[in-house]
């Protein structure tokens, strides 16, 4: 009976058990986001086999699926894998940063050296799939380069996430460079403006695309990435080019013909925050160059080139296969992708064609309602149209769908701050800013909701955070230098608006901000050659969309006007003045400078016409009530009105009135006796156009005007 037992025993125990069956079983669990039950099995394998490399990586991987980090961490760690296997060398990166322990992270990658690493990958398998594991690139040696590519993203985001950008910004460059694959790259060099517009076409130049891919994929992958890159820098015209290069070399010294009242005191022994950050511009700590020589090197020892052998044999041989699509074809239907919409949609975002770039958003939500490039677009064309009750709605979808994303609480944030409540816009900006460091417009809507009460310290922190974090948008430069005007300082603002140039040359908000500027040097002439130049490129924008002039470029045309005004053009002026006019009919500010154009002039009645309609819209304007009253003494001195209400004077006798008293009449001045012999009675007088002097009551001003405008002749 003993004997019939063992052999029974020893008939069960006969056979074995085929590890490979349970891996696939393993990837089968994880391709149906079954990861608990995967990894249940994962580390039943991994126990049978002792520890392989590859299983215990299998397991790890379940672990990090299950978004349970640390576990993951500490399981390769104690295996030592990080060292051995490159593939758990890029899964325990990728699980410390998930679980933001940066400093680890960093421990870890200065304790390995990748590089020698990778040399072994020539006969180091990545998970021992076998066939299975093959990418689609032209199998493993391309899988093994693209987890080079991830460890090098992966380097960047820890790097970023510790503030240390420059070298954030060499680890996407060369993760980019050893897979031109490696989109997350580009999009984190690209989405968080780290490249200058210059450095981004050079980058696009140096990819190794020919090496990497086909001549047919390198020629698609050009047209896709092309679409994500800067989006103000291309130019209008040659003719608009010469202007402001002839704008600019014409005002080299300019700080040395304006009134020494006017210059900023020199601050050379203290580095305020605005002069540091114009020093980190002059000095960068990111050389592309040095970057891409770096990462050829490192390409170079490799040997790396899969599309050289079996990946363009294997497309020449599928020409004929029905997955194979003709390059002309693809450009044409890749037009329809979500991606190349919104990247199109952003364009037409920077170049004021707010209707034009929306009415693309309206059709790419509708397949793709949730995609991120997309809404932050939407959110800032629905805070210029002023539609807040559409921002309401998107805003209060995000934060029902996606409560833990900075976007949501951003489209908060701007639909406080679009209905005048500056304080709970603050709070859900910050929040934004907390959930996302580098999420760079809640940054700038955060500084503008302190802008606008004029609370410039707080407002100038937030768009400084903003430039450390956007090096290749002018959008931060052009707000920093905005503050410095509104503080009076002129030329630390006049910098930050040249550095802005130097990033987007046409854009048309800094031109303006830089005739302002040019206005209150009192440099007259080059204010009007700049505002010349806005004018024409926001005309001519207009008429090849087929639009009307935006109503927000009143103050454009007012300014211009006021140009005109100082440099003697007063038909001009007055021209410009009435255009704006049009853009926005009820303006008292405008009444009041087409008023004063007619006062220089001698109109004196169609100059008191005028200013009553500016009375009637602002009836607290001190400045208007001065000129007015001047203009109505002026008036009433003239010859016309003393003959028309006492009869005409005989010329050889004095006029008397009362008990025979003599009443002469005085000679008013004319435009052309003003100019020749003696100044005008306004020319004692000056005024301006500020926050201080037009009302006491902050509704009826302009929020729209920037600048202050001088009024004396």
């Amino acid at each position: 009976m003993t004997g019939d037992n063992s052999a029974n025993a020893d008939e069960e125990l006969k056979g074995s058990i085929d590890l490979d069956n349970y891996r696939k079983l393993v990837k089968q669990f994880c391709d149906i986001r079954r990861y608990q039950t995967a990894l249940f099995w994962a580390e039943k394998t991994a126990c049978l086999s002792q520890n392989n490399p590859k299983d215990v990586y299998c397991k790890s991987h379940c672990m990090f699926l299950l978004k349970e980090y640390h576990r993951a961490a500490y399981t390769i760690r104690m295996h030592k894998l990080e060292k051995t296997h490159i593939p758990s060398y890029n899964l325990l990166l990728e699980s410390l940063y998930e679980a933001k322990e940066y400093n680890e992270a960093v421990a870890v990658i200065n304790s390995v050296d990748v590089e020698f690493l990778a040399s072994s990958l020539i006969n180091q398998p990545l998970d021992g799939g076998g066939a299975e594991s093959q990418t689609m690139f032209g199998g493993e040696e391309c899988g093994k380069n693209e987890v080079l590519a991830s460890i090098n993203l992966l380097k960047g985001k820890i790097y970023e996430a510790m503030d240390n950008r420059g070298l954030a910004m060499d680890c996407y460059v060369q993760a980019l460079y050893k897979s031109v694959y490696c989109y997350e790259a580009l999009e984190a060099l690209v989405q968080h403006e780290m490249l200058m517009a210059w450095e981004e076409k050079e980058l696009m130049q140096q990819l190794p695309l020919e090496q990497q891919s086909s001549d047919v994929d390198a020629k698609f992958i050009t047209k896709l990435y092309e679409t994500k890159l800067k989006k103000y820098y291309e130019t209008i015209g040659p003719e608009l080019n010469e202007k402001i290069e002839s704008t600019r070399a014409s005002e080299a010294n300019i700080h040395k013909n304006v009134m020494p009242k006017l210059l900023t005191p020199s601050t050379s022994h203290i580095m305020s925050p605005a002069h540091k950050v114009l020093e980190d511009f002059k000095v960068p700590t990111f050389s592309l160059h040095v970057s891409l020589t770096r990462a050829s090197s490192h390409s170079n020892e490799l040997q790396r080139s899969h599309f050289e052998t079996s990946g363009r044999n294997r497309s020449r041989e599928a020409n004929d296969s029905n997955t194979c699509l003709p390059i002309t074809t693809c450009l044409t239907r890749v037009n329809k992708s979500t991606d190349v919409m919104a990247a199109q949609a952003e364009k037409h975002f920077y170049d004021c064609e707010y209707k034009k770039g929306f009415k693309i958003l309206n059709d790419l939500l509708k397949s793709d309602p949730y995609h991120n490039a997309a809404l932050t677009v939407q959110i800032g064309c629905l805070v210029e149209f002023g539609d807040y009750n559409k921002l309401f709605y998107v805003a209060h979808k995000l934060v029902d769908r996606y409560p833990e994303k900075a976007i949501s609480w951003y489209a908060v944030g701007c639909y406080y701050d679009l209905i005048g409540k500056s304080d709970p816009a603050r709070r859900y900006l910050s929040k934004a800013t907390a959930l996302d460091r580098l999420y760079g417009p809640a940054w700038l809507a955060y500084g503008h909701s302190f802008a606008k009460e004029n609370e410039h310290d707080q407002a100038m922190a937030a768009y400084f955070k903003a430039a450390q974090l956007m090096r290749g948008c002018h959008l931060p430069l052009l707000y920093i230098g905005v503050e410095c005007g509104l503080t009076k300082n002129l030329e630390l603002a006049e910098k930050f608006f040249y550095q802005a140039m130097s990033i987007a040359p046409l854009d048309v908000f800094v031109l303006h901000e830089l005739g302002v500027i040019k206005y209150e040097y009192e440099y007259y002439e080059s204010a009007e050659e700049v505002f010349r130049t806005t004018v024409d490129i926001v005309t001519s924008r207009a008429k090849q969309n087929k639009e009307e002039i935006s109503a927000r470029w009143e103050p454009l045309f007012n300014n211009l006007g006021h140009c005109c005004r100082k440099n003697k053009k007063y038909k001009e002026a007055l021209k410009y003045h009435q255009f704006a006019l049009l853009l926005k009919p009820q303006s008292s500010q405008t009444f009041t400078a087409i008023g004063f154009v007619h006062a220089l002039m001698g109109n004196l009645e169609e100059a008191i016409s005028f200013f009553h309609k500016s009375l009637a819209l602002n009836r607290d304007c001190i400045v208007t009530s001065t000129i007015l009253k001047t203009c109505i003494e002026d008036f009433m001195d003239e010859e016309s009105i003393i003959d028309g209400i006492y009869g005409k004077v005989n010329p050889t006798s004095s006029t008397t009135w009362g008990n025979n008293t003599p009443f002469k009449v005085p000679k008013i001045a004319t435009i052309e006796e003003e100019t020749s012999t003696s100044p005008m009675k306004f020319s004692s007088m000056k005024v301006k156009f500020d926050d201080e002097d037009i009302s006491k009551n902050a509704n009826n001003i302009d929020s729209n005007s920037v600048m202050d405008i001088s009024m004396d002749v």
